[in-house]
């Protein structure tokens, strides 16, 4: 049986939400925006009649009211958004165990082997599509294809409250005249390195020389071939499957874009606690961390490192960070501001079990950031995270305390 994905993606979901909520808002355009006053004051998410009069997701508030005056701009209400995603989830899995989540608002199923029960893949998207209107309020564009990826392009086709269907017989009549940015893995940085390469098209990099795409990308370039061709083999994940945690990371945005090292070194070590103490929550060390700054041009520049002795201590993860830090950012090279940063630690092992440690490491210093890491915790659990903070902090009025817990931090909603 061939195979058979759907990606389902969830109209304007904050805005929607926010219109199933607040009835008055329905007939009006609307924004869901962060806070202006820390700098997070961007447009997330709006409703058709703010889309209509030209406002874009990403862009600021100020711009966005030029070309709407009377746009109404309310803030996040991310609890309500968790539930609106749960109770979709719940609909999707009565069709299929094979649900894998892609952000809040979207979800791959795999149908192949509910056709037997529920019928074709377009039937079982309609059922989908108005099961959730019926139940939630909400509408989704659904996309069909026999591939991940086309299943996702489909949607990102297909208009609100609709389905898109890629089949093998028409793939190429329906997407391979497309531009190759509408591919999920083809960013800024990568359409610019294509377009040397004189791939401007999803069927020019179906049909690019795979050893040349391998000297540009390594084992990637062969993966980005076989997007192009609907042949990777990505599999959607089992639902069930999903909840093992394999990665931990805090990020924020700076209230101020960083000019100095001071102001970077103190925003790492914020974050450094935040992961650190999430890390002790759920009982992990980590023997990876991976670090990611973008700059006011929402550029991103990563480096990651793994290292011998796993840790979940302030201390060593702001120490690891700042060595990254030194290989990814130069301020007197670098032409651009650092807007953001992020620190997600990965590989991560239960703080209980044993493992081999560095013969030469410093065990009565890790004993002692140990003590320290759990007084403090006592101490910010009891009295709250602002009653107790590090000397280098106090004075770090650039920080946005409304950190991202999210690993999808640095996309754009």
């Amino acid at each position: 049986m061939e195979r058979a994905i759907l990606h389902c993606d969830l109209n304007n979901f904050y805005a929607s939400v926010e219109c199933i909520k607040n009835s008055e808002y329905k007939n009006v355009p609307l924004a869901v925006t962060g806070n202006p006053k820390k700098r997070t004051g961007i447009i997330l998410a709006k409703n058709t009649l703010a889309k209509e009069k030209g406002v874009k997701t990403g862009e600021v508030i100020w711009k966005a009211k030029q070309l709407c005056p009377d746009l109404v701009c309310v803030s996040p209400d991310f609890e309500e958004y968790a539930k609106y995603s749960d109770l979709v989830k719940k609909i999707y899995l009565k069709y299929t165990d094979f649900v894998e989540p892609f952000g809040i608002d979207e979800c791959w199923l795999d149908i192949t082997k509910s056709q037997k029960l529920f019928g074709s893949p377009y039937q079982i998207a309609e059922k989908i599509k108005e099961e959730v209107k019926k139940t939630t309020g909400l509408t989704i564009s659904i996309g069909v294809s026999f591939s991940k990826m086309f299943a996702k392009l489909g949607s990102k086709l297909a208009k609100n409250d609709e389905i898109n269907v890629i089949t093998k017989n028409d793939y190429k009549e329906k997407i391979w005249h497309l531009p190759v940015e509408k591919l999920i893995y083809v960013g800024r940085k990568r359409l610019v390195e294509l377009k040397k390469m004189n791939i401007n098209t999803i069927g020019e990099l179906a049909k690019a020389n795979k050893s040349i795409m391998e000297q540009h990308y390594g084992i990637s370039g062969e993966y980005l071939i076989q997007i192009a061709n609907g042949t990777e083999p990505d599999e959607v994940a089992n639902f069930n499957n999903l909840r093992t945690i394999k990665s931990i990371g805090n990020g924020t945005t700076s209230i101020i874009d960083i000019q100095t090292f001071e102001q970077a070194k103190q925003l790492i070590y914020f974050l450094s606690e935040m992961v650190a103490k999430r890390l002790r929550e759920k009982g992990f060390k980590s023997l990876c961390i991976h670090f990611t700054v973008k700059d006011n041009t929402l550029t991103h520049f990563s480096h990651s490192k793994t290292f011998e002795n796993p840790t979940n201590n302030a201390q060593e993860i702001a120490k690891h960070s700042l060595e990254l830090f030194n290989k990814t950012w130069s301020f007197s090279k670098q032409k651009t501001l650092i807007r953001a940063i992020r620190i997600s630690c990965s590989s991560l092992i239960s703080d209980k079990d044993n493992y081999q440690t560095n013969l030469f490491i410093d065990t009565k210093k890790e004993e002692k950031y140990s003590k320290a890491d759990k007084t403090i915790d006592i101490i910010k659990n009891k009295y709250g995270d602002s009653k107790i903070k590090r000397a280098l902090l106090l004075n770090a009025t650039h920080i946005n305390s409304e950190t991202s817990d999210n690993d999808d931090f640095f996309e754009e909603i």
